[in-house]
């Protein structure tokens, strides 16, 4: 919850109470909406610190020793079970290969980028490649 809420400071430029009570309305939302859903999405966010006062900032330098897991490493705590703990294996499995095919992407790019660049440079040096 609390990379989350760093997440929505960063990027949108709001004050962690802000973020923080922007995330307790989607999960308000979310559990109206689908309430056979209740339990987990409160098992999701039942990290999230009270806000009770407008001090109660998050400093996003601060060491995140509780945040070392993901949120990949929750799923098996919000779907109980060997069927948790599978699609917790399931979902890193492909988070990681998502990772390894953007390094791939990545690197392909950059190697495109590199022979484009070899043979503009020899076109605009006289060079005859």
């Amino acid at each position: 919850m609390n990379e989350l809420i760093t997440s929505l400071t960063e990027k949108a430029g709001i004050t962690a109470e802000q973020a923080h009570k922007a995330v307790e309305t989607i999960k308000d939302f979310v559990k109206e909406k689908f309430p056979m859903m209740a339990g987990a999405v409160d098992n999701l966010f039942a990290s999230a610190p009270e806000a009770t006062a407008p001090s109660a900032v998050i400093d996003p330098t601060a060491p995140k020793a509780a945040e070392s897991q993901s949120i990949l490493d929750k799923i098996s705590d919000v779907i109980p079970g060997e069927k948790g703990q599978k699609v917790e294996d399931f979902a890193k499995d492909a988070a990681n290969k998502a990772e390894d095919l953007a390094k791939d992407a990545a690197h392909k790019a950059e190697e495109v980028f590199d022979n484009v660049k070899e043979k503009l440079s020899g076109f605009f040096s006289g060079d005859k490649k």
